[in-house]
């Protein structure tokens, strides 16, 4: 099934809280919050806007949240957060990209090289490059779509990865 990239949308305090460690993300039911999930696609995406696997530069850091200083203790691989001003500074950097300067930014033999998930688990052969930036552009525009409607009601949001 491999490790796939799952957002919550929630209100701004309680990421606060959870952020500080005065709630337990695990004592949430996170199905009782709006959630997109990304598949896969999750480090290619970050790659892509990032140019690196962790710890993006913001605003586009955020997009795909991977930095240590927003780590919370969850699952497997940990979660992270990001309070309402970081999810509308996303939005406004995501809202600057089109489909072509994404394009530009794509280095599919690169990507391959640097073992970028999913690349790296051999679930796309050399010869997908145009199918797998399809599957990472389908992916960064749900998520521009779920920031949107997040950054309009004013939350905050948790990612993790499962």
């Amino acid at each position: 099934m491999g490790m796939r990239g799952y957002y919550f949308a929630m209100d701004d305090k309680l990421v606060q809280q959870i952020a500080a460690g005065d709630i337990a993300l695990k004592s949430l039911k996170i199905d009782d919050y709006p959630g997109l999930d990304i598949d896969r696609s999750w480090e290619a995406i970050h790659y892509l806007l990032c140019g690196d696997i962790s710890d993006g530069e913001p605003p586009l850091g955020y997009v795909v949240p991977l930095t240590s200083d927003k780590g919370i203790d969850f699952g497997s691989f940990g979660a992270f957060s990001l309070r309402a001003e970081q999810v509308a500074a996303a939005l406004q950097a995501m809202s600057e990209l089109d489909e072509a300067q994404l394009r530009l930014r794509y280095d599919f033999p690169v990507m391959l090289k640097e073992e970028v998930y999913p690349l790296e688990a051999g679930i796309v052969s050399d010869e997908d490059a145009d199918e797998f930036f399809a599957y990472m552009l389908q992916h960064f525009n749900e998520i521009r779509r779920f920031y949107s409607q997040t950054a309009a009601e004013g939350k905050g949001l948790i990612f993790y990865i499962f």
